[in-house]
């Protein structure tokens, strides 16, 4: 059964099982593509890399063309990191919340502390609040 159109997400339709170095099936393209998406690896490495193992030569416009894509790979690493961390903190601010009127704290103070408006905080208590955004 084919998914409809609206339910993909970009992260699901590009996602690919790249395995690691001790897989035996980690050679050829996966290898090639696990090493070029790194954000663990600097570009001069998989330079190295790339002309070791794949005998790829390095001309001027292909060091180019890994850097840039060094570049985009950590700033997509950064960016899933930094909403990772956003959600952490919203799921852990909710949570505060939530025990604060559980304990019978008054929802004016409770937006007070959370520096909330009343409003935010009547919709995180009564899970209408998104916190994945």
């Amino acid at each position: 059964m084919a998914e409809k159109k609206e339910n993909y997400d970009l992260l699901t339709a590009i996602m690919i099982c790249l395995g690691h170095s001790g897989d035996g099936k980690y050679s050829g393209l996966l290898k090639l593509l696990d090493i070029l998406l790194s954000p663990e690896k600097e570009p001069e490495e998989k330079k190295k890399i790339l002309q070791e193992d794949f005998h790829i030569k390095m001309t001027k416009e292909l060091e180019s063309e890994v850097s840039e894509l060094c570049n985009l790979s950590q700033g997509i690493f950064e960016k899933g990191e930094a909403r990772g961390e956003a959600r952490g903190e919203a799921r852990g601010e909710a949570k505060i919340i939530k025990s604060m009127f559980e304990k019978g704290f008054p929802l004016e103070q409770i937006a007070f502390a959370a520096d909330k408006s009343m409003e935010e905080v009547k919709a995180i208590i009564e899970g209408k609040e998104t916190i994945l955004a």
